[in-house]
């Protein structure tokens, strides 16, 4: 009569965990469900991104210093179109395209111009200011640490990202530019 008594409650037991894991099991289902449905109803803007420095990835965020010893953050440019360039005064790809960067910043509302002194490749930061000041710059440019420049992957002078309103990077350019290549390729994005 004890092994009746056990085999039944044995029993009792495995449908109490089978119906209670059956139901568990659709709730979970359920909730993925209804994750992935929100996902997808998201806005692109609101997905979670991978930073990176590769087309379609949210650019790298980093906080530099300016040439007036001011903190400035890349997502302080949210909102905006940028042209993130990475240059050195000994450059002469750079010194070629800095006019170009120039009339490019003042022509354009909608796109912020974003300079980076590679400073760990300048044999003297006086030459910094001296070659923004040859070329009277005004959009601001930033001290870049080593950091940066790993991140951006920058291994030859200049290179450029360009970034659209929501940080995202749309492409990576090495080499110089003109300012009718940037306003052509600055028109394409939103």
């Amino acid at each position: 009569m004890k092994k009746i008594v056990w085999v039944i409650l044995g029993l009792a037991l495995v449908w109490i965990l089978v119906d209670f894991g059956k139901d568990f099991f659709q709730e979970s289902q359920d909730e993925k469900q209804a994750a992935l449905e929100t996902k997808e109803l998201q806005p692109k803007s609101e997905k979670a991104l991978e930073e990176g420095n590769n087309s379609g990835q949210l650019a790298y965020e980093f906080e530099a210093e300016d040439m007036d010893g001011n903190t400035v953050k890349l997502s302080d440019y949210r909102g905006k179109k940028v042209f993130l360039n990475f240059w050195a005064s000994w450059c002469p790809p750079c010194r070629v395209e800095m006019p170009h960067l120039k009339e490019f910043s003042t022509s354009q509302e909608e796109v912020s111009v974003l300079g980076v002194n590679v400073t760990t490749s300048e044999t003297d930061l006086s030459n910094v200011q001296s070659f923004l000041d040859e070329f009277d710059v005004e959009y601001t440019n930033v001290y870049g640490t080593q950091k940066m420049v790993n991140l951006y992957r920058v291994q030859s002078l200049p290179t450029s990202y360009i970034i659209d309103t929501q940080g995202v990077v749309q492409e990576r350019i090495v080499g110089p530019v003109t300012q009718d290549s940037l306003t052509t390729k600055f028109d394409l994005i939103d």
